[in-house]
């Protein structure tokens, strides 16, 4: 048995003209054929199929409602005169070549962001801050990479190359075997431009492609980026801003304070040497001979403990000052609330099936509603001029996506196109971004305040720094 792997990124070699094309029922089916996973619909419809799944999964489905069995009764509900056994239904979904066209769908959807037109149309549109940061890097964008966890039935541990059981659970109740899904999230397209699934145990590290990218800087986890790796993301043209450990080896160079002063009396040292509460901007030759730049900064966990923040990256120094760095990392919360959101409103969890074919697709057919939701929420914020959008917000905006997906099904393209248009005053009216909280402001965790606090610092003198 091989270990999961399934990367999905969008396909160069298609020009995609419309989002309703692609979602048209005649578009899927000639992905059926051409996939060879449907030879004849006068049985069984795939384009309706994943339509009518795609809309379960924009509807007000719990938990406990999403299941083969509700999703199969579903399907025989739109041509009762043509209704299938679950098994009939079970062995089209088995199907490998199912999982094909499910694969090139949200390929072909992922170009949509991409097209020339529009991405010259997000650009334009970014929020100020953001803008400014960009500038400021002197990148294209800003990647972030991380994963979260998928929970599998106990049933499912013999058809994965993973046997073993995921993390307990923090309520308490029993770990259960896993797949993680890794994603790569672009702050220009707020969406994945990349994602990978792999068993929960899976390398993380194995799951960064640097070379897909040019000028951007690459956010992730210490998980997921080692010194190897940081040597092939600047290699491949790119920078990195990674959290390190407390005691990463290797001997410092330089060393500046957040006024641009030289601490000299910190050269030659480690950094697990230096008292907890110091914070410096280091230079350090690693043991494998590598100059890297080190950001610590000493902050206060809570009342009773004191922690600090090991940031490694190769961002020069007249880019961004050390603080900005530090503030520059808690953009990751980002990537936080899409998996948030993909859980909570897009019916990202596994479906209850012990097939692999069957889990994958249906995880792949919730990416894809996500992807089609943050699309439409760009196109809404580009034609309403509107800097920001809640992630949360558009994701939960369900009752117009759900609609969407009926048209689709069944309705005329004239038709579809006014849904469409209403969708987007929808999104405009009810997803607009509200004042945060004050313990998100004082977390750091509104992004359009923390963007402002970056391009916003004091930066010391550029002939200290």
């Amino acid at each position: 048995m091989h270990k999961l792997s399934l990367i999905i990124e969008p396909k160069s070699t298609f020009q995609a003209t419309s989002l309703t094309s692609v979602l048209s029922k005649d578009h899927i089916s000639d992905l059926a054929r051409t996939n060879g996973a449907i030879v004849r619909e006068r049985l069984f419809s795939l384009s309706d199929y994943l339509l009518n799944a795609a809309n379960l999964m924009c509807s007000s489905t719990k938990k406990s409602e999403f299941t083969l069995c509700s999703l199969h009764d579903s399907y025989n509900r739109l041509n009762p005169e043509k209704s299938m056994s679950h098994k009939c239904i079970h062995k089209q979904l088995q199907n490998e070549k199912t999982l094909d066209v499910m694969k090139s769908l949200l390929s072909e959807i992922m170009t949509l962001p991409s097209a020339s037109s529009f991405i010259k149309k997000i650009k334009k549109a970014l929020p100020e801050n953001l803008s400014k940061l960009l500038k400021q890097l002197k990148v294209n964008d800003i990647i972030l990479i991380d994963g979260t966890e998928i929970d599998l039935s106990y049933s499912c541990a013999n058809n994965f190359y993973c046997k073993g059981k995921g993390r307990p659970h923090l309520d308490g109740t029993t770990a259960r075997p896993g797949l993680k899904l890794h994603i790569a999230f672009s702050m220009v397209k707020q969406t994945f431009e990349y994602f990978e699934i792999t068993e929960a145990v899976g390398s993380e590290r194995a799951c960064v492609y640097p070379e897909k990218f040019k000028n951007t800087l690459i956010i992730a986890d210490r998980g997921y980026i080692d010194e190897e790796l940081e040597q092939r993301i600047a290699d491949s043209g790119n920078f990195f801003l990674i959290r390190g450990r407390n005691n990463t080896t290797g001997i410092i160079n330089s060393a500046y304070s957040d006024s641009g002063e030289e601490l000299s009396n910190l050269i030659d040292k480690t950094i697990k040497d230096l008292p907890l509460t110091t914070n410096a901007d280091l230079t350090i030759k690693t043991t494998k001979g590598n100059n890297l730049r080190v950001v610590i900064r000493h902050h206060n966990k809570d009342e009773e403990s004191e922690t600090r923040s090991v940031l490694r990256t190769n961002i020069p120094k007249d880019r961004l000052c050390a603080r900005q760095i530090y503030l520059l990392y808690r953009i990751r919360w980002s990537i936080e609330l899409f998996n948030k959101a993909n859980k909570q409103s897009s019916c990202l969890q596994s479906i209850n099936s012990a097939n692999k074919n069957i889990i994958l697709l249906f995880i792949l057919l919730s990416l894809m509603v996500s992807f089609i939701k943050t699309y439409l929420g760009h196109k809404a914020r580009i034609n309403n001029k509107i800097e920001w959008l809640s992630m949360l917000k558009l994701h939960n905006l369900n009752f117009g996506f759900n609609k969407l997906f009926q048209s689709l099904q069944n309705k005329g393209l004239s038709t579809v196109y006014q849904i469409v248009k209403e969708l987007l005053d929808d999104i405009a009216l009810y997803c607009k971004r509200s004042k945060p909280s004050n313990r998100d402001s004082v977390l750091f965790k509104d992004l359009p305040m923390l963007l402002w606090q970056i391009v916003n610092t004091n930066r010391p003198h550029a002939k200290s720094a």
